[in-house]
């Protein structure tokens, strides 16, 4: 459920503005940008940064980024996407520090795992995540059903790190927990029928993208058919029809990616890796009227959450 177009966007809206806060910054640092995608974006975003004649900056694919000496002492790599950000920790070298952002929180988390970034090497990189903080999806969920007695959902492979997290803070937002794990050799209309009509709404986690194509198409369907409303984690599930989806845009993304840059050319130092600071509420009118739900309009949403959200 998240766009090739919106990626896209993401990655030229997020390389502007850095390349804006090196052109207007007296820095030593060299920029160096690994991109996950494809090689039309590449050189899309090369000629864009052809035209900073002033900068020190180099654009790679993921593929193309090996050790190697040929660097100054002094490198910033901003990886965009889980592949770009998996090959910068690979083959990260003590005169670097890596910005990974437009990755998932676990993902980032598990790639932290399987390199070894230790306290050595924890303060040489960062990330600004992509997906959304379980407490702000589950504000939202109690913000919508106000009445709800207990809250569903599903988790894959990697979502599954958050399961305690989601009792948790279920519970603290006097939530009865329902969960189940969906692997790709199970059939998903048999976990999610059961663990749907159990809920009194029903929250979707992002973890891999079969995962997320299987869970989408199910539960929009079983949640409609019984009348329970889902929260999506993107513009397209409420497209699709959920009743409200709770994501960050690109320009929202983008931002808080720039302001991490700024902080290390600025200071010398990275700041923890962290969600995004601003979200998006899109209410889906038509699901809410099939629900009988009467919701704020998604501005006032957006308020309550952030009151409660702090």
């Amino acid at each position: 459920m998240y766009k090739q177009k919106g990626f896209s966007q993401s990655i030229m809206s997020i390389l502007v503005m850095i390349l804006i806060t090196f052109s207007t910054t007296l820095s030593s640092k060299e920029l160096l940008v690994l991109l996950s995608d494809d090689q039309k974006i590449h050189n899309e975003i090369s000629a864009l940064i052809v035209n900073q004649s002033s900068l020190t900056v180099t654009t790679r694919l993921y593929h193309e980024h090996t050790r190697s000496a040929e660097y100054s002492d002094n490198k910033v790599i901003l990886s965009i996407g889980t592949r770009a950000c998996n090959k910068a920790l690979e083959n990260l070298e003590s005169n670097e520090k890596v910005v990974c952002t437009l990755i998932p929180a676990q993902t980032y988390k598990a790639l932290i795992t399987k390199h070894s970034i230790t306290d050595n090497k924890a303060h040489r990189v960062t990330a600004v995540f992509m997906d959304q903080p379980i407490d702000r999806q589950i504000a939202l969920a109690r913000l919508v059903s106000p009445n709800a007695k207990s809250i569903g959902t599903v988790f894959g492979q990697t979502s599954v790190a958050q399961r305690a997290e989601f009792e948790r803070i279920g519970l603290l937002s006097n939530f009865e927990t329902h969960i189940a794990f969906l692997d790709e050799a199970q059939n998903p209309v048999q976990i999610l029928t059961p663990l749907i009509q159990r809920s009194d709404v029903f929250l979707a986690i992002p973890d891999n993208a079969n995962f997320n194509r299987s869970v989408s198409r199910w539960a929009l369907y079983i949640t409609l058919r019984n009348k329970i409303p889902l929260i999506g984690f993107s513009s397209s599930y409420s497209e699709a029809g959920a009743v409200v989806s709770l994501y960050s845009t690109t320009e929202q993304l983008a931002y808080q990616t720039h302001e991490t840059i700024v902080t290390l050319l600025n200071s010398e130092t990275l700041v923890p890796a962290a969600y995004p600071n601003d979200f998006t509420i899109m209410i889906n009118e038509s699901t809410a009227r099939t629900l009988r739900m009467n919701l704020p309009d998604s501005q006032e949403l957006s308020k309550q959450l952030k009151e409660i959200h702090k």
